[in-house]
């Protein structure tokens, strides 16, 4: 966590509700807040608040893995309300999958129009594409990736952690090479809540940085390679090619037919709905652009 006064109660709340009786500890890991979430955090029972002086979220993770005292290590970041059996099913789905990692789909939560906006962006295939971990549907079943994760602590230590080169997708490349330790399983009955941006400026930043950690894991892991990931860059070099007006006129219809579903569905979100979707997209396309040319002139050692 950092600077999550807003949202670290509601998180904690949700974490002291839990219908499992054998939670022992609960690890909050700071990365230097300058507000009140310390003292938030300190007023919990069981918290050990612990430092993250690296201050990213990975170094945080590997933090809270290496002092865990516990057999099982379930992930909750800050801005995420789990559902009071989320740590139950996530220990039953362990027990019967045999995966090295198991979570359940990513449900945002949002207040504001903007917000709402936000979610509508994120969770629409023109924003987000297939990614099953976006999807609420379906049965149970083996995937690339979950939302957040548990797993038992000697599983992740035997991983290596989190990769501290990532400031963001260290998720998925955890998870990418976990398939090859038990795999990844996602079951949508483990339920949770994660809280949007509350607006344009703080999404451009979190997707700038999925866009840099999606070249980093592409880096490291060729063949996580998928056409989802493909396809802003596909775009960006569309709008950069002979064809760039054909590929506008596309993008532009695409983005306000998604606005028209939305203007049916919530009215007073549609319109930033229709300015939200280009932000995520260029943000994650600059940010993947610019990594690839940081990486063409240095190399991953410095």
């Amino acid at each position: 966590m950092l600077d999550e006064e807003r949202h670290l109660a509601e998180s904690l709340e949700a974490i002291g509700a839990q219908t499992y009786g054998d939670i022992i500890e609960v690890l909050v890991v700071d990365g230097g807040s300058t507000d009140r979430t310390r003292e938030i955090a300190a007023g919990f029972p069981l918290v050990r608040v612990l430092d993250n002086p690296r201050r990213s979220r990975p170094a945080g993770l590997n933090v809270a893995i290496a002092a865990a005292k516990g057999d099982v290590f379930v992930r909750v970041d800050a801005r995420t309300v789990i559902a009071p059996d989320y740590v139950e099913r996530c220990v039953a789905a362990l027990g019967s999958s045999h995966a090295a990692i198991v979570g359940g789909p990513m449900r945002l939560s949002a207040a504001t129009t903007t917000e709402r906006a936000i979610k509508a962006a994120m969770t629409s295939r023109l924003g987000s594409g297939p990614a099953r971990f976006r999807r609420e549907e379906g049965p149970p079943r083996f995937v690339d990736t979950v939302y957040l994760g548990a797993c038992f602590v000697e599983t992740a230590r035997q991983l290596g952690g989190y990769d501290e080169w990532f400031g963001g997708n260290e998720d998925a490349e955890l998870a990418f090479r976990a398939q090859r330790a038990g795999g990844v399983y996602l079951d949508p009955s483990i339920r949770s809540s994660y809280a949007v941006r509350e607006g344009l400026a703080s999404l451009w930043r979190q997707y700038h940085r999925y866009g840099r950690n999606r070249t980093r894991t592409m880096l490291k892991h060729p063949r996580s390679v998928s056409p989802r990931q493909l396809a802003v860059p596909g775009l960006m070099l569309g709008l950069l090619s002979p064809w760039r007006k054909p590929v506008a006129c596309g993008y532009l219809a695409a983005v306000l037919g998604r606005g028209g579903i939305e203007a049916v569905r919530d009215p007073q979100a549609a319109p930033m709905l229709v300015a939200a979707l280009p932000v995520m997209h260029a943000a994650w396309g600059t940010g993947f652009v610019r990594e690839i040319a940081r990486r063409l002139i240095r190399p991953r050692s410095q």
